[in-house]
């Protein structure tokens, strides 16, 4: 405070100095130039009245002479030079502006640089009863100088308005900053539980009484009750932020009185909280279930969905005749987030019902056939035909079995996942020689190529992975097409990407197609013989070793899937 005091009132003083100094200099200037201005004037006016241009030489002689800064040019109507005491030249001055504004007017005036002299200077004619036109002229470094003689004093004053105006604004600092402080360093002492320092020096000052006398009192009040206060704060303060679900205490209008450091987390609320009715307390379902409550016994419960994409649960439950901090408590609100509950029970629903379905289908096809041969409704010749069916929907159910069960270990943290580190350019070899055959049954070219390297993925998963992608590239692919698996090294990882020429996917299916049991034609997949999961084995692999997996494709142009898996440090 002190050095703000300072420095502001050296701040006022020094603009004041500053503008009324510029002022004075120009003030000073102009009546300077005036003063010149004014004695060419009279000298010419003087000149005129004599009739002392006569005699033309003897007037410059005699006005150099005299004035030997000055300069006086004499010139006929036509504005010839006819004596020139800053020159001989006798060059044509009709064209100046001094000279002109003499012809028309009678007199003219102007400040300008000498052509012939090379530097500024302050020009007055007049037109002579006689015709003649005389102009007299003064350096502006004589009117400057005698600025320049003036300014010293000036300065030297206002410097020593300076140095007062810095020392008495210290002083009055002092004397205004030092009883204050001691106030500030009391309910500091107050505020922290400490017994502040003796303010009995202050006492007589008439500005501090009446505020010692207030801490005093204050004194009296607080001391008793303040380890008390402080103790309860602080266990209240501990449980709430304790807590892993939020509470938040509301207003009969809606408006936050108390919330704790997990509400305001779940609500997406900063540390200072927000003031007024929060966004997630203003949706239709919240609003309409604080409107029912009061009415209610027990909690009603409302499931929302936040900003972020969690799934939030409300238990809001009616409060009556309690307040806080001197205010009416509507309403208590209780906050869980239930975002992995739902999402497991959405996981273990569609699950379920994707597996019912899958398992349905084979198991409906073998039941029919066996029915049908064992009452000997099936032709001796045709039974071959049936017993083939039931073997080709026993192998598809087996293969789902075996992909379900994949797909659980991978998902589940219960399982030792295994760890260590494999060659994406030898694991795709392998599984290019296990497809060979069916490639060859369709007519499709498999082509490895690549960088050799090491990614950071068992040996087992990462053939599983190829296969599943390479597998897909076959079954979807054209006859007479090819596949092409390509591996590269990059900065900090391995990147394999298997490309194909087949059928494609549709753009709206793109989003979907690592999700369990999706088929983009379940037609066709019915044909092939998919299950449905092994891309989403894929995924899985993928994320178990920190890689990912994306894909991009065009109906009718091929497939492109890409893999980025974290490499092995060398």
């Amino acid at each position: 405070m002190k050095k703000r005091f300072v420095a502001g009132t050296m701040l006022i003083v020094v603009l004041a100095l500053l503008i009324s100094t510029v002022a004075g200099a120009f003030s000073l200037s102009a009546r300077q130039n005036a003063a010149a201005r004014q004695s060419l004037r009279d000298l010419l006016r003087l000149m005129d009245a004599q009739d002392s241009v006569s005699d033309v030489e003897g007037l410059t002689k005699a006005f150099r002479t005299a004035m030997p800064d000055n300069r006086l040019t004499i010139l006929s109507p036509g504005g010839t030079v006819l004596a020139d005491t800053g020159s001989d030249t006798t060059e044509d001055h009709h064209s100046r502006p001094e000279v002109q504004q003499a012809l028309e007017t009678g007199w003219g005036e102007v400040t300008r640089s000498s052509a012939t002299l090379g530097y500024p200077m302050l020009y007055v004619a007049k037109r002579f009863s006689d015709g003649l036109v005389v102009r007299a002229a003064m350096p502006m470094s004589t009117v400057d100088a005698l600025i320049r003689h003036s300014m010293p004093p000036l300065i030297a004053a206002v410097l020593a308005a300076l140095v007062m105006v810095f020392a008495l604004s210290r002083k009055m600092a002092r004397h205004l900053v030092r009883p204050l402080a001691a106030v500030g360093q009391a309910l500091q002492d107050i505020l922290y539980g400490h017994q502040p320092a003796s303010l009995a020096e202050y006492e007589t000052e008439d500005e501090l009484r009446p505020i010692l006398r207030y801490l005093r009192q204050l004194m009296e009040r607080l001391q008793d009750n303040m380890e008390q206060i402080k103790t309860e704060r602080d266990k209240v303060t501990l449980i709430l932020d304790c807590m892993g679900e939020g509470l938040l205490l509301l207003d009969e209008e809606g408006r936050i009185l108390a919330i704790n450091r997990a509400a305001k987390a779940l609500m997406g609320l900063s540390e200072d909280g927000e003031a007024g009715v929060p966004a997630l307390l203003r949706t239709p379902a919240v609003s309409q279930a604080m409107a029912a409550a009061p009415g209610e016994r027990s909690a009603l419960v409302v499931d929302l969905d936040a900003p972020d994409g969690r799934a939030l649960r409300l238990f809001l439950s009616p409060v009556s005749g309690q307040h806080f901090e001197g205010q009416t408590v509507g309403t208590s609100i209780l906050i869980s987030d239930v975002t992995e509950l739902k999402r497991a029970e959405n996981i273990r629903s569609e699950f379920t019902a994707n597996v019912s379905h899958e398992l349905k289908t084979p198991l409906t096809s073998i039941r029919s056939s066996a029915e049908l041969l064992s009452k000997g409704l099936v032709k001796p010749e045709d039974q071959e035909q049936f017993y083939t069916l039931i073997e080709v929907e026993t192998e598809r159910l087996i293969s789902l079995i075996n992909d379900i069960l994949k797909l659980s270990e991978l998902e589940s943290a219960a399982i030792d996942q295994p760890g260590g580190a494999a060659s994406p350019l030898a694991a795709a070899r392998e599984a290019e020689a296990l497809l060979r055959t069916e490639a060859a049954e369709k007519e499709i070219a498999i082509r490895v190529s690549g960088d050799e390297g090491e990614a950071l993925i068992p040996y087992d998963r990462l053939k599983e992975l190829l296969l599943n992608l390479m597998e897909n590239a076959i079954r979807y692919g054209k006859a007479q097409g090819h596949v092409d698996v390509t591996v590269e090294q990059g900065e900090g990882s391995m990147v394999i990407t298997v490309r194909d020429d087949g059928i494609g996917i549709p753009r709206e299916a793109l989003p979907h197609i690592f999700e369990r049991f999706y088929r983009v034609d379940k037609s066709r997949s019915k044909q092939t013989g998919g299950t449905g999961l092994g891309l989403a084995i894929v995924k899985h692999i993928c994320q178990l070793c920190r890689g990912e997996v994306t894909a991009e494709s065009e109906a009718g142009k091929g497939s492109t899937f890409t893999v980025i898996l974290p490499a092995e440090k060398e």
